[in-house]
């Protein structure tokens, strides 16, 4: 039987492991000290954004780029003799679409740190986002993240997809010992859940699977945080997590 973290559906008969007791910290105003699971919860999403940091980061610098060679372009055809103002005019339009495309970008990166409330995303778009958000850091590291959703339209929480699943592929990875492949699927669970199943499949390859040097490593206590926090049902075995999100309205 696998170990179950976060959420529990009423009368099921498993053993759940719940999110650590958190150390107290003294406050001058005892009124405004917040709860100690809060500061857990708290500890553990800073945790996760300090992981993501350098991948949102890569995504954001990576818009800039065609932006700056277009700029090169357009400044060596203006200090020609003749400049062709159609080119020129062309060059321009290109930019301006580039730094729009860059700037919605941007703004829905930054959807990472701070959502807006409530928001919610369909289930296939969420994974989808996830895996490509995560897929090149951990293939560094050994990781192969790939996943099979087929067309599901159902809206999620997107701070609950947006926490507890990223949180999942890292803490699997960090805990490995090897790399290996993973494989993200998704698929409705009755009316008001989705199943997001990871399975974690070992591979040999090499690469430098350690521990990420940006911060500290994401343990299973910081899933189970995320996941109490977000009412997410967490399931896990042997190379095998399963994430039960209720669809809201249902």
């Amino acid at each position: 039987m696998g170990t179950i973290l976060g959420h529990a559906p009423s009368g099921a008969a498993t053993d759940f492991l719940t999110p650590p007791a958190p150390r107290t910290r003294r406050f001058m105003n005892d009124s405004h000290r917040p709860a100690p699971s809060t500061l857990q919860e708290e500890a553990s999403r800073y945790a996760l954004l300090r992981r993501l940091v350098p991948t949102l980061r890569h995504h954001m610098a990576g818009e800039f780029q065609p932006i700056g060679m277009m700029a090169a372009l357009l400044e060596r055809r203006l200090q020609q003799a003749s400049p062709d103002l159609a080119s020129l005019r062309e060059n321009s339009s290109a930019i301006g679409n580039l730094s729009r495309n860059a700037a919605e970008t941007c703004v829905s990166l930054l959807g990472w740190v701070a959502p807006r409330a409530p928001a919610s995303v369909r289930a296939d778009t969420a994974v989808t986002e996830c895996v490509n958000l995560l897929s090149t850091s951990l293939r560094f590291r050994g990781f192969a993240v790939s996943h099979e959703v087929a067309d599901l339209d159902a809206p999620l929480s997107c701070t609950a997809v947006r926490s507890v699943l990223p949180a999942t592929l890292l803490a699997l990875c960090d805990s490995a010992t090897q790399p290996a492949d993973l494989v993200v699927r998704a698929r409705r669970e009755g009316a008001g859940q989705v199943l997001v199943e990871v399975q974690m499949t070992p591979a040999d390859r090499s690469a430098d699977n350690g521990g990420s040097e940006d911060y500290r490593p994401l343990s299973w206590d910081d899933v189970a945080c995320l996941a109490a926090a977000e009412s997410v049902q967490v399931e896990r075995s042997e190379g095998r997590v399963q994430l039960r999100l209720a669809v809201p309205g249902q």
